[in-house]
C-alpha cells in the first residue's frame, strides 16, 4: 500500500469513528415546571450512548430517581428556581455533553381544616382555608354548584343527611395550582335527648338544661314543677332553662318535668316527657 492510500485509509477510518461519537439532547417535560411534581427528563439521541451521567446544579431539595446514570432520569424540586441541567453520554467512540437550563414555579399547597359545629342534620360545615404560596382558590361542592366560591374561608350549611365531598382548588403562580378534598357523612336519622340533671349554681359546670337535639327543624318545650304548673316554655331549637322563671326568680331545687314535641327534617315526629332533677 502506497503512501497516499495509507494516509486516505487512515483518515476514512477516523473520520468513520468520529461519526460514531454519540450526542444528546435533553426533552423538558413541560414548559412550566413545579416544584413537589415528578418530572421525567428524556433525551433524543444520536450515535447510541451506553453510559449517561446527569448532573443537577443545585442539588439541594432536589430528589433524583432512579439513578444518575439512567437514560431518563425524574426530578422532583423542592424550591423554586433556576436549574442547569447536564448530562455526559458516551460509547466506544468518544463523549459529548449535553446541557439545560429550566426554571422551577413554587407550587400552591393546599390545606383546610372542616369542622361540623353538630351532629346529625341540619348543619353547618366550617370551612378554614390554611394554603400557602396560592394568589387565589376556589371552594367546590358536590352537592351544590351555586355553593361554589372563592371566598378565602367560608361555611356551608345542610339541611338533608347524606355523603358529600369538599374540594379546595390553590391557584399558583404559572399554573402550579394544587387541590385538596374532603369527604363527609351527615347523620340519616333525626333525634332528641333529653338530660336527666342539671346544676345552676354558679360554677360554670352543667348550668343549663336544654335537649340534645339533631335533625330536627322545630321544637317545643315546657317545664312544669311537681305540682303542675308552668314554669318556663319556648319554641326554638337553641332555647334553654337556667334554673329561673320566666319573671327571673330562682327555682329551688327538686324535681321537675319536661314535655318536648318536635318534628324531625326525616319527618318523624317527637312527644317526650321526663323528669328533671334540678341541683344546688
Amino acid at each position: 500500500m502506497n503512501r497516499t492510500l495509507q494516509t486516505f485509509f487512515l483518515l476514512f477510518i477516523c473520520i468513520g469513528a468520529f461519526a460514531q461519537v454519540p450526542t444528546a439532547t435533553i426533552v423538558s417535560p413541560s414548559a412550566t415546571l413545579c416544584t413537589g411534581v415528578s418530572q421525567t427528563f428524556t433525551l433524543k439521541e444520536i450515535n447510541t450512548p451506553t453510559a449517561y451521567s446527569w448532573s443537577i446544579t443545585p442539588t439541594k431539595s432536589v430528589t433524583i430517581l432512579p439513578d444518575l446514570s439512567s437514560s431518563s432520569i425524574n426530578l422532583t424540586f423542592g424550591n423554586g428556581g433556576t436549574y442547569f441541567i447536564s448530562l455526559l453520554v458516551s460509547n466506544a467512540s468518544g463523549t459529548s455533553i449535553a446541557t439545560s437550563t429550566v426554571t422551577v414555579t413554587k407550587a400552591a399547597i393546599a390545606a383546610f381544616n372542616a369542622s361540623l359545629n353538630a351532629t346529625g342534620f341540619p348543619n353547618q360545615l366550617i370551612l378554614t382555608n390554611y394554603s400557602t404560596n396560592s394568589i387565589s382558590n376556589q371552594w367546590l361542592f358536590n352537592d351544590d354548584i351555586a355553593a361554589n366560591t372563592t371566598s378565602l374561608n367560608t361555611i356551608k350549611d345542610y339541611s338533608v343527611s347524606g355523603s358529600y365531598s369538599i374540594t379546595l382548588i390553590a391557584y399558583g403562580n404559572s399554573g402550579c395550582n394544587d387541590t385538596s378534598s374532603y369527604a363527609l357523612r351527615i347523620a340519616d336519622s333525626s333525634g332528641i335527648t333529653l338530660p336527666t340533671v342539671f346544676s345552676p349554681n354558679g360554677d360554670d359546670i352543667n348550668e343549663i338544661f336544654r335537649p340534645i337535639a339533631k335533625g330536627i327543624k322545630d321544637l317545643h318545650v315546657m317545664i312544669y314543677n311537681r305540682y303542675g304548673s308552668p314554669i318556663i316554655k319556648w319554641d326554638r331549637l337553641n332555647g334553654f332553662w337556667d334554673g329561673h322563671t320566666t319573671s327571673g326568680e330562682v327555682c329551688d331545687a327538686g324535681v321537675y318535668f319536661v314535655v318536648v314535641e318536635g318534628t324531625g327534617f326525616d319527618g318523624k315526629s317527637y312527644k317526650l316527657k321526663h323528669s328533671l332533677t334540678l341541683v344546688r
